[in-house]
């Protein structure tokens, strides 16, 4: 009778141990993503975008230099239109082949090819116009607010900025700035 129990003992822990599995792996898949997750999820799941945004250019003194407002809407992929309504009308808009950029104040437009006009920058990363692990170097970064912030650094060292840093509220991008 004592080698049936201790037979029937061995599958009995067994089956503890894998019935334990599950529960840590749900433990994981509970716990709230971290930045980087959230920021491939965000670039994996998000078709459409619209917004109003206002954007400051800061000096070193960290002194407000120039301050613009306006409006944008994408279409993923590689397709945009963002609008600057202060304190000069720009339009800048993308089809997934050109990028166009009118000046009002100039009576002008430019245009570029995608590729070559949008590089490493915030309006490519957010259209699915690159592979953000191709590109940038990626980190979780800390934030005063409460939002959940992501550090984008462009592998390519002759970029224009430095970074870009994303703040997520839930699943939402609620923040970008470009250092």
């Amino acid at each position: 009778m004592r080698a049936v129990i201790r037979a029937g003992a061995v599958p009995v822990c067994l089956l503890l141990a894998f019935m334990c599995l599950p529960a840590t792996a749900g433990q994981n898949a509970n716990r709230p993503p971290d930045g980087i997750e959230r920021l491939q999820s965000y670039l994996q799941d998000v078709k459409t975008l619209r917004a109003a945004f206002s954007q400051q250019v800061i000096d070193r003194d960290q002194q407000v230099v120039e301050s613009a407002t306006g409006r944008v809407a994408l279409a993923r992929p590689g397709r945009f239109r963002w609008d600057y309504f202060e304190p000069f009308q720009r339009v800048i808009v993308a089809d997934g082949e050109r990028v166009w950029l009118f000046e009002a104040d100039l009576d002008q437009v430019t245009v570029r090819r995608l590729d070559a006009g949008l590089g490493s920058t915030p309006a490519a990363l957010l259209t699915g116009a690159l592979d953000v692990l191709d590109e940038f170097q990626v980190s979780d970064t800390d934030g005063p607010d409460g939002l959940v912030w992501v550090q984008l650094e462009p592998r390519d060292t002759s970029a224009d900025f430095e970074s870009i840093r994303l703040g997520f509220d839930g699943e939402n991008l609620t923040s970008l700035i470009l250092k």
